[in-house]
């Protein structure tokens, strides 16, 4: 195999590429497989469950291929000066040159590389890169990392009458968006996406591409040329994540986001170590929030805010969950609607239903004197 490329492209496949790379027992897996043939290299890297792949112009003199080990390659095209370069494989071993440096690299045979998943999707739709990426971040935080609980251990997808939506819980608090998109067909999936696949996803999206998506049994795709990531789906039934959305409240309490996510993350600092409590006291137009941790101390802070209905109300949360939350929301203002000190309390943008969180209260102990 011989071929000569721009350094960028070269280094550019390799970036994205290593996201699947691995440091399991199987050394094949922290190698990159690269294909050469007319006038395209192509590198593919596999953990087994997630497999990414991207390929890039070159002159192809020889055809061929080699798995080469990412790390190094990597490394090495990294820290090559400008320009072209070149690669000649004979057997398992590469010649890299670029300007004055050259380096030799062993490799495996391509013979020992997995297979490459083939791409029978049943149903395939697009959506805009940035809607994806945004839809992805905003619920994958709220994913289950229980291995004991397959079911969580990753986002739903749910895409039908012409509405994408994404839906994560790890049982104490559940994350849900939804957003519209053209579709020349009728979709309808609902498929469990794991959360390593998703984490490697955002790392490569481009901000500028439709992003074409393919689902079948038992794998997802995502192409955006030159790229393409294939995953396999989690095998197991997601919870009924419609039971968990409370639809009524008896309390909307409206402030800024900044204000609220300031004021809780100050007052955590001293909240209990285990419990992360921070208790929410809403009286008239001030929200009270306080922290107490035995041992360290005690933290209060007051937000201004505004309420659809008058009354009052205490409820706790863990901090850690809320600031998740709030952090996710974006700018502006936002509504959190509660019911009572132990129904769970729903945070959303203001005016916005498309975007939800909903967080477990802590149940609160007497209060000491």
């Amino acid at each position: 195999m011989k071929f000569i490329c721009k350094k960028d492209d070269f280094l550019e496949g390799m970036r994205v590429v290593q996201y699947a790379l691995t440091s399991a027992t199987l050394p094949i897996l922290t190698h990159v497989l690269m294909v050469a043939k007319e006038g395209r290299i192509s590198l593919t890297a596999t953990n087994l469950a997630t497999t990414i792949q991207s390929s890039f112009e070159g002159q192809v003199r020889e055809k061929g291929e080699i798995c080469l080990p990412g790390d190094k390659i990597l490394s090495i095209i990294r820290e090559l000066p400008p320009g072209e370069v070149n690669l000649d494989v004979a057997h398992t071993k590469a010649t890299i040159s670029c300007q004055k440096a050259i380096f030799h690299l062993l490799g495996l045979s391509s013979d020992e590389f997995p297979e490459i998943p083939s791409l029978e999707a049943k149903q395939t739709f697009s959506v805009s890169s940035e809607n994806l990426r945004e839809m992805i971040q905003r619920t994958v935080f709220a994913a289950s990392r229980d291995e004991t609980r397959q079911n969580l251990n990753g986002v739903y997808l749910e895409a039908g009458e012409k509405e994408l939506k994404m839906v994560a819980t790890d049982g104490r608090r559940l994350a849900f968006i939804r957003a519209s998109f053209e579709v020349s067909e009728q979709i309808r999936a609902e498929v469990i996406i794991p959360i390593p696949a998703l984490q490697q996803l955002v790392r490569i999206l481009s901000q500028e591409k439709e992003v074409k998506i393919g689902i079948s049994q038992k794998q997802i795709f995502f192409q955006m040329e030159p790229v393409l990531l294939i995953s396999q789906l989690v095998e197991a039934k997601f919870p009924n994540y419609r039971d968990v959305i409370p639809t009524e409240y008896n309390i909307a309490i409206l402030t800024d986001r900044d204000q609220l996510y300031g004021a809780v993350r100050r007052v955590s600092l001293l909240a209990d170590e285990k419990s992360r409590l921070v208790k929410f006291k809403l009286q008239g137009n001030i929200l009270w929030i306080s922290a107490n941790a035995p041992e360290m101390g005690q933290a209060r802070e007051e937000v201004a805010v505004r309420t659809e209905e008058k009354g009052e109300i205490e409820i706790g949360f863990n901090s850690a969950y809320l600031l998740d939350a709030l952090k996710n929301l974006g700018e502006g203002e936002i509504c959190l609607e509660l019911t009572d000190s132990v129904s769970p309390g729903l945070i959303r943008p203001s005016g916005n239903k498309d975007y939800i969180n909903v967080v477990m209260p802590v149940r609160l102990e007497t209060e000491e004197a």
